[in-house]
């Protein structure tokens, strides 16, 4: 059974970058471009793993992170977020929302899919 990743971000770039570099890898993608839509999206298909932005419009990142947390049965599905922002701070908040781990834009292939088959395997 493939692992399924859920990648909330709203730059449809990044879903044109990391999508097949997963989907190579042996994943399975759901693509959400908004928080709202990835709340949805993670309870309708209870995804191994998410991958966050932190800006987006609507509901933020880390907020959509404390809310994945707060459902029980989506507390356990790690998260991952994917973004631009790397400071110390930044980087502090996440693990507070409940996130498992951080990459920072541009992310490198090599780089995600050792992250993403670290926490779920492949």
């Amino acid at each position: 059974m493939l692992k399924k990743i859920l990648l909330v971000d709203d730059d449809p770039g990044v879903h044109v970058v990391t999508v097949p570099i997963l989907t190579k890898a042996g994943y399975t993608v759901v693509s959400a471009k908004s928080g709202e839509q990835g709340l949805q999206l993670a309870l309708n298909e209870r995804p191994d793993l998410i991958i966050l932005d932190v800006i987006m419009p609507g509901i933020k990142g880390r907020d959509l992170c404390a809310k994945i947390k707060a459902y029980q049965v989506l507390a356990a599905i790690p998260v991952v977020f994917l973004t631009a922002k790397d400071s110390h701070d930044d980087i502090q908040a996440e693990q507070q929302a409940g996130a498992i781990a951080h990459l920072t834009k541009p992310v490198h292939a090599g780089q995600l899919i050792e992250t993403v088959k670290g926490i779920i395997g492949s």
